[in-house]
Order: structure tokens, then sequence, then C-alpha cells
């Protein structure tokens, strides 16, 4: 009995024990599982640097945000591109060329024959149309398509300047215009009163006061003592675009709307070739040497007030302010206290001023490894701020529409005193065979100037080489 007892509590004893093991109280942890493996993580990408070659030009020193500004618009360009999650980044090399324009042409010209352009160059609209036709340089249409915003703000007249064949070319880095400047202190010597002095670019663009009026106060500056023989009147001392706002101002065309050929028109290099030649031989407020003469005596000539009249360019403006009054304690007070400027006076009585711009474009070249890489620098220089800093840095005028309104350009009171003459402002031509006609049209105004040539010698020799030299490329006017 005893013996059955210990055996049921023996029994019980093990039920309640399976029990308690069931409920986890005392359990055996189960075996901790292995925590699973981790992907590996992909190493990041490895960052390509793609180096962008541009070369630009002045050849006026202040005009350096013109390479400088492509540098700015590398680092705007790759904080995109680090946006993007792009793993390429761009870097830019740009030279800025104060040599000449014949020397940075030539370097031009043997680097796109040699194969070894860069991405980028600046230079003058009129080289779109031979650069074009021989594969030098690439449309941007499509390009120019993705960036709406940017190129919609463009000034639509400047566009006209970069299309040929229907295509655009190139990309307005800046405008300008080529005013008439005057010494308003040789003014004030010959008698001429305040009021009278700040009238005068009202009364050229009026048509009151012509070419043939300057001379005549030149001359009257001259007799009196005023300006030295010789320094009434100046101009450019080499072949420019600046000698066509004469050939326009004489009721000249230059290209037909129609075939797209160059024209001369006879009647219109006559008036051209009477007018240097009474400013020269008859007048006598040319020098007769003064083509060749180096810039720098120019300059410094024209900004001490030596010279009566002057026809330039607005970034002359900059270039005497910064480089060619050293003595000057505010040199930009001095400028506007003793230089004027106003439009290219009418030839004659009756006819209407003008000026001339001449837009220096951004080009991708045919040889660009990265145009698309190129074109985005490009855009990226096409800023307002940017533009802006250039244009009031150098002397020139807005490209885009916004930058009127950028505070350095809005402030700047020679920008927005000039800015009226965009509204009078003619261009060249664009079309391969202008250099040829440049050169003979040039050559036309140094023979007559130096007495070699009459005006009417000069229209038949100019004539008839332009018919040797290109033919039926050009239409004589009769």
């Amino acid at each position: 009995m005893k013996t059955r007892f210990l055996w049921s509590l023996l029994s019980a004893l093990i039920v309640v024990s399976l029990l308690l093991t069931a409920c986890g109280g005392g359990a055996t942890p189960e075996p901790t599982k292995a925590p699973e493996e981790k992907p590996a993580e992909k190493p990041a990408a490895e960052i390509e640097e793609v180096t962008i070659v541009a070369w630009t030009i002045g050849p006026d020193d202040p005009s350096y945000y013109r390479a400088k500004n492509l540098e700015t618009a590398a680092e705007r360009l790759n904080k995109k591109l680090e946006a993007e999650g792009s793993n390429v980044r761009v870097k830019v090399e740009a030279s800025f060329d104060t040599t000449s324009w014949g020397d940075y042409k030539k370097r031009v010209l043997l680097a796109f024959e040699g194969g070894k352009a860069p991405d980028i160059v600046l230079s003058g609209h009129e080289d779109i149309a031979p650069w074009a036709d021989a594969g030098y340089i690439i449309a941007l249409d499509d390009y120019i398509a993705q960036y709406p915003d940017t190129y919609n703000d463009i000034f639509e007249s400047l566009w006209g300047a970069v299309t040929y064949k229907g295509k655009r070319w190139a990309i307005p880095q800046d405008t300008e215009a080529r005013p008439m400047y005057f010494s308003k202190a040789r003014l004030r010597e010959l008698g001429w009163s305040e009021e009278e002095i700040e009238a005068l670019p009202e009364k050229i663009k009026n048509g009151e006061f012509t070419l043939y009026d300057m001379l005549e106060v030149a001359k009257e500056a001259q007799d009196k003592g005023v300006v030295e023989p010789g320094y009434g009147y100046w101009h450019r001392p080499k072949k420019g675009s600046d000698f066509y706002h004469f050939y326009y101002n004489c009721g000249g065309t230059l290209q037909d709307p129609d075939t797209g050929k160059l024209v001369l028109d006879k009647k219109a290099l006559k008036c051209v070739y009477q007018f240097f030649w009474d400013a020269t031989q008859e007048y006598k407020v040319t020098k007769t040497d003064l083509i060749g003469t180096e810039w720098k005596i120019i300059h410094e000539t024209v900004s001490s007030g030596r010279a009566l009249f002057f026809n330039g360019g607005t970034w002359n403006w900059a270039e005497w302010r910064d480089k060619y009054l050293p003595n000057e304690a505010d040199p930009e007070a001095y400028l506007w206290e003793n230089i004027g400027f106003a439009l290219i006076p009418a030839m004659k009585k009756g006819g209407k001023p003008n000026t001339l711009s001449h837009p220096l474009v951004y080009m991708v070249t045919a040889q660009s490894k990265n145009p698309d890489l190129a074109f985005r620098i490009i855009t990226e220089a096409t800023a307002p701020d940017l533009n802006a800093l250039h244009a009031v840095e150098s002397g020139h005028l807005a490209i885009l529409k916004s930058e009127l309104n950028d505070p350095k350009y809005a402030e700047d009171k020679f920008a927005q005193a000039a800015a009226y003459m965009l509204e009078y402002t003619t261009f060249l031509p664009n079309n391969p065979d202008f250099g040829t006609l440049d050169e003979i049209y040039f050559g036309g105004i140094s023979a007559v100037e130096s007495g070699q040539w009459t005006p009417d010698e000069a229209v038949e020799n100019v004539i008839a080489d332009v018919q040797v030299e290109l033919g039926d490329k050009v239409i004589i006017k009769e």
C-alpha cells in the first residue's frame, strides 16, 4: 500500500515536470539563427573628368570674361551633373587671345585644317558661313531646342546674325554699337556751350548734324588751333567692320535677300570713297597715313582728347577707362566730363544715322569629341549675371532680355546710355566670300586716303578686282 502510494506520487511529479517543460519554464532555448548576409554594396562609380578646350579673343583686354565666364559655367554645370547622378564632371581650359584678329583667325584655321581644333571657338558672326561650309562647326538647332528658358531670352534680332542656310550655327556671346565719339573738351575750346555739346547726340539722331557737318567742325577746330592738323577726325587704323556703316549710310546693301549673294553698289561705293577722300585730301582733318597707326597711339590720342572726332566701338570706353587714363583719379568721371558719344551721323541732310553691331559668338567645332557637354558649357555661360558682368566690364551691350534687369547692368550708366543705339544698328552679311570682298573694299579706302586713287578710280579698281576674284558670286548694282 505504501509502495503503491510512493509510485503514484513519483508519477505525478513526473507529469508536473513535463507540464512545466511544455510551458517554457526552464526550457532549453532554441538555437540562434545565423544573421543573414547583407548583399555587398556596389562601389561608387568612378568620376570621369572631361576637358573642354575653348579659344576666345578680345583682343581688347577688358573682354577677358569671354574666357572666364566659360570657366564659371563649368562650375555651375558640374553641380547640375552631380544632381543628375552623372559620374561625368567637366573642366574648361579657356584661352584668351589679345594679339590681333588676323593672328587669332590664322591660328584657328590652322587648327581646323590640322585636326587640332578646340571644342569651343569664339569669333565674329561673319565667320559662320565659311566655317559652316567647310565643315568646321556644327549646327546647333537641336541643342538650342533643349533649353528654351535660356534661348528664348536672347534678343530676337541677334539670331539673324548667327543663322546661315536656315540653321543656327552659334550662340551670341555679346553685341555692341559703334558710336561716333567726340571730345567735349575741344568743343568747349571751340566755343560750344554745355547745352550745345549735350544736344549733339540728339541732333545726330534727328539727322540735323551730318558727317559733312562733322568735317566742317573738325576743319574749324584745326584752323583755330584747337586740334593739330590731321587730328580733326580719326577712325580705326586697320581693316574692320567700322567702315561699313558708311556704306550703309550711303544707301548701299551688301547681300541679296533672295539669293544670299553679295551685293556691291557702285553709287554707295563712290559715296564712301568720296567721304574718305574729302576727309584726307580736301578738308585735311584726317591724317593721310592714319591707316597702319598702332592701336596704342589711337587710344592714347582719342582718350586724351587730342582728336576731336573718332568712330569706334562701345568697348573702347572700357579700354580707355581701364588702361589709358592711369593718371586720372576717377577715369570714369573723366570720360563723362570730356568724351561724348552718338550714332554715326547721316552722310548728308535728309539721311538717317546708324551704327553697326558685330556680335561675337560661341561655336561648337565639328572636331569636338563632346559636343553635348561643350554646348551645355555655352548654355551655362549664357546667363544674365555672367553676360552682364562681361558687358559692364568690357563696354558691351546686353544680349538677353533679362540681362537688362540684372543689378550690375541696370546700374551701369554707360550701358544704359548706349542701349538706344541698337535700334539703329546694322550687321555684316553671313556669306563665305565676304572676307574676300572685305579685303578689296578696305583696299579702296586705304588707297583713297593716301591719295593713290581718286574716288572714281577706287570704284573702278575695286569693282574690277571683285569681278576677277568673285565673278558672279557678287551682284554689281549700278
